[in-house]
């Protein structure tokens, strides 16, 4: 059995910026190469690889010691293009497609796989909707040993996208691209992103509650989404449904925050996140900014999670992927979310594997 393998080396590069995407940012991510070698140090060493050249796959093959062969396809600055070209060849000689990006990535491994073969997506964006992408890096290894030893299942899952012009504006735009076939293995693979409507009075009494009892002495970093904005609200500001936001107390620092200014934050820190409906991550989707150095300064006890009744009771369990699987590990436990005034619900965080 044959693996392709397609790694964008630009995906993910706005997260930690605070752009809310990397379409036309021909930045190198410079943790890429990680989310790579964790991917390739859980695959089984007799699995043989297919690739593009360069940091489109050889390149990370080699250094990692994986057998591999390459395809006439990559460039050293390389382009969509070069991956819908390398996905069409691909797709007549392997068996499955793994790409390392985000929602863009997948996009184009479907335009230029025209579905003949199953894909599947190693999380290195900084927007993955979509419903083919593994929890992690660690877990998409462990879905391909499974699918190379028959035992994953081949399923449909949707391949969405957002307007990231759009999205940058706070408008948020989400379109279906495809249905495209995936693999599933007890459970290990990640629904797409569902859109669950809050009502105004439960965001209303949650905001009450945060407001009531933050300190003025304490930063508070104000994740995405409308539960927090709307704690936003009722301090009254109003700042872009999608940015990260720094606070002293109640006062508003910065709207839009990226992860290097919050590297410079010294003090009392607490950060306030609510979870993505559908999929359940609390970090790593959409809030990139909140990098793992500044998640090891605050500490699982200082993180807030907020979130309407109908969303938590949809979700299984709390996803984690910050970057760093240590970081990861910190962070796993059991987290109390506030879903009224006084009111809480409790659940655990998802198995890392």
């Amino acid at each position: 059995m044959k693996i392709g393998l397609i790694v964008n080396p630009y995906a993910g590069s706005g997260g930690r910026l605070g752009y809310k995407g990397s379409d036309g940012l021909y930045i190198e991510n410079p943790e890429i190469e990680n989310r790579v070698k964790r991917f390739l140090d859980v695959v089984n060493n007799n699995i043989e690889f297919i690739s593009p050249k360069f940091k489109m796959g050889e390149y990370f093959l080699k250094k990692f010691g994986k057998k591999y062969e390459t395809i006439n396809a990559g460039k050293e600055k390389s382009t969509r293009e070069d991956t819908i070209i390398s996905a069409r060849l691909l797709s007549d000689i392997t068996n499955l497609i793994v790409f390392v990006g985000g929602d863009g990535t997948a996009r184009d491994v479907v335009e230029g796989s025209q579905s003949k073969v199953p894909i599947l997506g190693v999380p290195a964006g900084v927007k993955m909707h979509s419903g083919v992408f593994a929890l992690n890096p660690e877990t998409a290894g462990i879905l391909v040993n499974a699918y190379v030893e028959g035992m994953a299942n081949i399923i449909e899952a949707e391949v969405l996208d957002i307007d990231e012009d759009a999205y940058r504006k706070g408008i948020y735009k989400v379109k279906l691209y495809y249905i495209a076939k995936t693999i599933n293995f007890k459970g290990l693979l990640v629904n797409s992103k569902e859109e669950i409507s809050s009502p105004s009075y439960e965001l209303d009494e949650i905001a009450e509650y945060i407001i009531d009892n933050m300190e003025d002495s304490t930063f508070y970093i104000m994740g995405p989404g409308s539960t927090v904005k709307a704690i936003e609200e009722k301090l009254g500001y109003t700042t872009n449904f999608l940015s990260t936001d720094l606070f002293l107390g109640k006062r508003l620092i910065k709207s839009g925050v990226n992860y290097m200014e919050l590297l410079q934050l010294t003090g009392e820190l607490k950060i306030i996140l609510t979870p993505i409906g559908g999929q359940g991550f609390l970090i790593g989707r959409g809030n990139q900014e909140i990098g793992p150095e500044i998640l090891k300064k605050a500490g699982k006890d200082n993180i807030i999670v907020v979130s309407s009744k109908e969303k938590i009771s949809r979700i299984d369990c709390l996803r984690i992927d910050s970057g760093d699987p240590n970081v990861d590990k910190l962070l796993q436990g059991i987290y109390k979310v506030v879903v009224g005034y006084d009111e809480f619900y409790t659940i655990k965080t998802c198995s890392m594997t």
